[in-house]
This record gives structure tokens, sequence and C-alpha cells, in this order.
């Protein structure tokens, strides 16, 4: 035991120091960015490292906040994100519960399946997808836009939601049975209580991924009234002309609402992501 812990203590100095290195790195594209959002164009085209705090200026926030008509784009962003985060969690948390509780050879096979799913590289289905929502009528919609996120992120969610429920003593589900709870009564007054760390984990991964998201607004949205803030963000970048200082600005417009959600987020995320593993 007690070479164990040496073993143990010999290794924090090598992880402190790599995530020392990894935040470094990390963080150093995050403060130019922020930097270069408060400077004018000629700044940032020549001197993009260098602060002079004579010359920020907010003329570039204004600037995207208006173009990008930002209070029309946060909605999009709201609608698609509440739309999809809410129908994820239904099901996917019904599955999770189905596949922890019931636990039949079917819906193993099911999970199995879905699970399959992380490994498609979405680029692979984009085409037969557009063709499929056209036929449905469903392009150029928040919930055709909404139902790809969900489709592409339920495997994850099933995935999380099934691993805490297989952490939760199966004493509880049995005992609510003995006393007359059906299944779905079960889940509601048992389990549904039990969901909130999992489920702020859940809209913290995915709710970042689709608020975020490009490729998924450019091959559905073609109306400008509904295009979502990275769509709009992408304008001001071409292969001729880049407006650098409306791109830093609006990067960081796009990026406060996530900061903030994983503010007072983060350490359900944090103990959300330890309770999906359990035997998931």
């Amino acid at each position: 035991m007690a070479k164990n812990k040496n073993r143990i203590k010999a290794k924090h100095p090598i992880t402190s120091i790599f995530l020392i290195v990894y935040s470094i790195l990390t963080a150093i594209p995050l403060v130019i960015a922020i930097i270069n959002a408060f400077k004018p164009r000629d700044e940032i085209m020549f001197r993009p490292l260098q602060i002079n705090f004579s010359t920020l200026t907010l003329d570039g926030i204004k600037n995207a906040f208006d173009l990008m008509n930002y209070p029309q784009a946060i909605l999009n962003n709201i609608i698609v994100l509440v739309i999809s985060l809410t129908i994820m969690i239904a099901f996917g948390s019904l599955m999770g519960f189905a596949v922890a509780i019931v636990d039949t050879k079917v819906l193993r096979s099911m999970y199995l399946v879905t699970i399959l799913v992380i490994t498609i590289p979405f680029q692979s289905i984009m085409i037969p997808i557009v063709i499929l929502l056209k036929n449905m009528n469903l392009l150029n919609s928040y919930f055709g836009t909404c139902m790809i996120f969900v489709a592409t992120s339920m495997s994850i969610v099933v995935f999380l939601y099934t691993g805490f429920m297989r952490s939760v003593p199966k004493e509880l589900s049995e005992a609510a049975i003995v006393d007359g709870c059906g299944i779905l009564k079960t889940y509601i007054a048992i389990y549904m209580p039990l969901l909130k760390t999992i489920t702020g984990t859940v809209i913290i991964i995915r709710g970042q991924s689709i608020w975020n998201d490009l490729i998924v607004a450019m091959i559905t949205l073609t109306d400008a009234r509904m295009f979502t803030m990275v769509y709009r963000l992408y304008t001001f970048v071409s292969n001729k002309f880049n407006r650098w200082d409306l791109v830093f600005a609006s990067a960081l417009l796009v990026s406060i609402p996530v900061i903030i959600l994983f503010i007072f987020l983060q350490r359900t995320f944090v103990q959300g992501v330890v309770a999906g593993a359990v035997k998931g």
C-alpha cells in the first residue's frame, strides 16, 4: 500500500506540469481573440500580439452587434437550442431508463446500435439528410434543423443517461414497484429527481455543440432571418477579404452566453461526467 501511495504521489508533479502546459496552450488563442476584439482593424492586421491601451475601442463590438442583428441571431440560437435539448433530454432519459432498468435483450441490442452511431462521421450522411429533409418539407425550418441535432446527439445522450442510471441502486425501482408504482411512475417519481446532475452535463456538452454549430445551419437554413450566430459570424470571412475586427468581436459575442452557462453549471458538469461514466 505504501509503495502504491508513493507511486501516485510521484505522478502528481508530472500530471500537474502537463495540465499547466495544456492550459497555457489553450488559453493563448483565447487571450489573443479577446484582446483583438477591442482593437481597430489596422492594429489587428499589423500588431495582433501587442496591446496598446490608447487604441482600444468598442467599435468592433458595436459594428458586429449591428451587422449580426445580434438580438435576432441569439433568439434563433435559443429556439434551436431549447427545442433540441428538450427532445434529447426527454427521449434520451427515457431510453436510458429502459435500458438500465427494464434491461431486456431487445433493449440491449437497441442500446448497442445506438452507441455505434457515435462512430459515424456526420459528413458522410449530410447529403442523405438534406434529401430527406427536402422530401419532408423540413428544410429551412427550426424543427428540421433541430431534428438533425437530435439524431446526431442522441447516442451520446443515451450513453450518459444509461451509465448514470446503472449506477443508481436497483433496490429503489424494485421497492417502488412493490409499492404499486408502474414503470412510468417509477421513472417520474424515483429517477427523474435524480437526473439533475447528468441533465446539466448533457446541457453543457450538447448545448455547446449546438450553439457553436456551423455545418448543420449551412445545409438546412437559407432564410437569412433564421441564420444562427456562428453562421452570421461566418459571413465576415471570405477568400479575398476578411474583416478580422468583426470576426474577433462577433466571436466574443457568440462565446459570452456559453461561458456564462458553464460558470453556473461547471460543478454539475464535472459531477455528471463522473456519474455517467460509472457502469457505462
